[in-house]
């Protein structure tokens, strides 16, 4: 049963091939890399460019393609960079349900070489006061929901240092510091491309936090190196595991037909938060590097 599996994976892994994989030391630990591997996440943000009028994201009934939300992307982040100084090694916070908004923040941030917090979005304010004061992003992004938590600590936290408030979808009254996405983005007169950024592979793309559950919380740190693999590794798994059914199971050749068509683009529900690797690195970065959709929910609901 393995053979199958074992030839598919020398096949895709020999040098020359999609999948070929070196020997190489990373922060002093031997690892096998993908040879191939972009630098960084920023690689498949902009090589989703190519998708522009796939529908990329589905919200209730709010429809995003990827133009649309790249022109987004590309607002904000020109915004972080021009407004805020926001730079490579910077944090910038996402606290909010899985809306667009956290999407667009993210490709945003880790495409400006940031990292982007994601924020345990049932933290009370006590613990948004732990999580900022542990990672001090310059930016943090948010709900109505989560403004309204933060508003209670937000002095304190300021104490340690200065941070921005971007509010979503939130018409209450802002804090000091603090604007209203709406008032800020525009993405019909963004600039045409991101802003430039040197991204080291070893340099975090995000911050995700443990659940705390002996203890304070941890913020995980993924870099882009990582992230990009895991991308990779992914697509390696389901090139594997095609080739092994077709050399197990091969489809007879019909005279005169064309090349099978491609299959089409993935169709993603996001059930669990984007705080978290599963929809955010296992389901988000996946989707967008295959041009799929990623449709979000306001809460799971089966």
């Amino acid at each position: 049963m393995a053979d199958p599996f074992t030839s598919a994976w020398d096949a895709l892994t020999a040098p020359g091939a999609q999948f070929e994989m070196v020997d190489a030391e990373v922060r002093g630990v031997p690892m096998r890399l993908f040879k191939n591997a972009p630098p960084s996440m920023r690689f498949f943000w902009e090589l989703a460019a190519a998708y522009a009028d796939r529908t990329y994201l589905v919200y209730e009934d709010e429809r995003y393609t990827y133009a649309e939300t790249d022109a987004l992307v590309r607002a904000l982040a020109h915004h972080l960079r021009d407004v805020h100084d926001v730079q490579p090694g910077d944090r910038v916070a996402i606290s909010m349900r899985n809306y667009p908004e956290w999407v667009i923040a993210y490709w945003a941030a880790i495409s400006l070489g940031a990292a982007a917090v994601g924020m345990n979005a049932w933290w009370t304010p006590a613990e948004m006061k732990y999580g900022l004061e542990d990672a001090r992003p310059k930016v943090l992004i948010a709900d109505a929901e989560r403004v309204e938590r933060v508003t209670q600590v937000l002095d304190e936290v300021r104490a340690g240092g200065k941070m921005h408030l971007l509010t979503v979808r939130y018409d209450g009254d802002l804090p000091d510091d603090a604007t209203r996405w709406d008032d800020v983005i525009h993405p019909e007169s963004a600039p045409a491309g991101l802003p430039a950024a040197e991204i080291d592979p070893d340099d975090d793309a995000c911050i995700f936090y443990t659940s705390g559950t002996t203890g304070f919380p941890k913020g995980a740190q993924l870099t882009h190196l990582g992230s990009v693999h895991n991308v990779l590794h992914i697509a390696f798994m389901q090139g594997v595991a095609a080739a092994a059914a077709a050399a197990e199971n091969p489809a007879p050749a019909a005279e005169g037909d064309a090349a099978a068509a491609p299959p089409p683009p993935p169709v993603i529900m996001a059930p669990t938060p984007l705080f978290h690797v599963t929809a955010c690195n296992c389901l988000l970065h996946p989707a967008t590097a295959a041009g799929g959709t990623l449709v979000l929910m306001y809460r799971w609901d089966p």
